[in-house]
């Protein structure tokens, strides 16, 4: 308060004054143009403000984001991209039994709380909509609930974005979060506590950083470019022309004016008589002007190039959405990068806050650890598999019974054991693939020259 008295004064009616007289309050609304000015303000000049809570200027970003979600068919196409392959990595749960042996645990309440998250909701469907949460507003968050209805006895469920924020400490440290509910007043809860969330870099605090904010000049830019295009569709043909009308024509009667404009308005309107030749009068003739045109704004290249901004600010190859070209040869590539280089580090922040924030809650004091089945996205085809994992083994590594399951074939007894060809032997070839040595010569004959 001590900055406010410095510059202003208490009115004898009980209104504060500056020097001159004027209002504070009407004296900042004229110089601030929305809240969010005004806090860049107050944080500028030191101002602290003890227990601020959350900025109204906040709920303005959230909403804002939300719309570029519906509005905006880039951020939607690549944002989705990345959630659906994301949500579909399987979550397993190992114990670590020492430092060289793993084993794999599916009956503890851990695996069963993945595996089944809530009652009616799928495990793809819950982490699809906060990864989305993710990449459109820079955090998430789920509580973890107990529950009588699931297995596990546990229950997650999804804070949406928009009614959840993170309130940090003067070192912008995670401290409370702030949810918000339409049964009752917000509640303010200090962490840790049960609940799992994470947050992007934020200048100030640690509610994270939307990237629409980052993008909305380039997502502006395309907003126009649609509006455009949408304006030239809706008003019909519209040809680079001006109808001269000669100087020494006659003067319009209201009625020939009337009719003529009527009958113009139908061949650029929506009617039947749309995209025909309009009836020219009076010695008028059509002259051509210069101006833009549809394909001089090269509005498929513009839309090509906002999906490649967007895709290369989601650290995605273009390819992968088809902002660009490709070969199947890079494609399968660019595929192999995209859980490794691309969203590799988006797994292993989601894979740390299941085993810093959730395990602790199931299972405190175990072995027990979460990771993500990369494995089972990156897998080639069947033939790929086949030929791979049988040259590593140096065998056949199914028996008979596995490859008719393959096949829904019904079980067939004594099909359980591994068949073992009589040309491949331990310490002799190293793979079935491998040929055949050449047969050995009886003694005393030499191999011939």
């Amino acid at each position: 308060m001590a900055f406010w008295h410095r510059w202003t004064k208490h009115h004898p009616e009980g209104r504060v004054i500056d020097q001159d007289g004027v209002p504070v309050l009407a004296k900042a609304a004229e110089q601030f143009g929305d809240l969010a000015e005004l806090g860049a303000h107050l944080t500028a000049s030191g101002i602290r403000v003890v227990d601020p809570g959350v900025p109204l200027s906040n709920y303005t970003g959230t909403a804002a984001a939300m719309r570029v979600w519906e509005t905006q068919p880039s951020v939607r196409k690549v944002v989705d991209y990345i959630a659906r392959a994301l949500c579909s990595i399987p979550w397993h749960v190992y114990e670590r039994v020492s430092d060289t042996d793993r084993r794999r645990v599916t009956d503890h309440p851990l695996a069963l709380l993945l595996a089944n998250p809530a009652p009616a909701v799928t495990p793809s469907r819950l982490w699809h909509s906060v990864i989305v949460d993710w990449l459109i507003h820079d955090r998430w968050c789920i509580q973890v609930l107990p529950s009588a209805d699931t297995a596990s006895g546990w229950e997650l469920r999804r804070k949406p974005a928009r009614r959840m924020h993170v309130l940090a400490d003067d070192d912008d440290q995670p401290a409370y979060l702030y949810l918000i509910s339409s049964r009752g007043p917000a509640e303010k809860v200090p962490l840790p506590g049960p609940y799992l969330f994470d947050h992007g870099y934020a200048t100030v605090g640690a509610d994270g950083t939307s990237p629409m904010e980052t993008m909305q000049q380039m997502l502006a830019e395309q907003a126009e470019a649609v509006e455009y295009r949408r304006s030239v569709w809706k008003n019909g043909a519209r040809v680079p022309v001006v109808i001269e009308r000669p100087a020494d024509a006659p003067p319009w009667s209201k009625t020939a004016k009337d009719r003529f404009l009527a009958g113009f308005n139908a061949f650029i309107g929506r009617s039947r008589s749309a995209g025909g030749t309009p009836l020219l009068e009076d010695g008028m003739r059509l002259a051509p002007v210069e101006a833009f045109k549809p394909v001089d704004t090269q509005d498929i290249e513009g839309r090509r190039l906002t999906d490649t901004e967007v895709a290369s600010f989601y650290h995605i190859p273009p390819e992968l959405v088809g902002a660009r070209e490709g070969n199947f040869s890079n494609l399968d590539a660019f595929r192999q990068m995209l859980y490794t280089h691309s969203v590799g580090p988006d797994i292993t922040m989601l894979q740390d806050v299941i085993n810093t924030m959730l395990v602790p809650i199931l299972a405190p004091g175990s072995d027990l650890y979460v990771e993500a089945n990369v494995e089972a996205k990156l897998r080639g085809s069947f033939t790929e598999q086949a030929s791979i994992l049988q040259t590593a083994t140096g065998a056949p590594y199914m028996v008979r019974s596995e490859a008719r399951s393959k096949l829904n074939l019904p079980y067939l007894p004594g099909t359980e054991e591994l068949v073992t060809p009589l040309n491949v032997l331990v310490g002799g070839l190293a793979s079935p693939t491998d040929t055949a040595p050449p047969p050995s010569l009886p003694k005393g004959q030499g191999r011939p020259a």
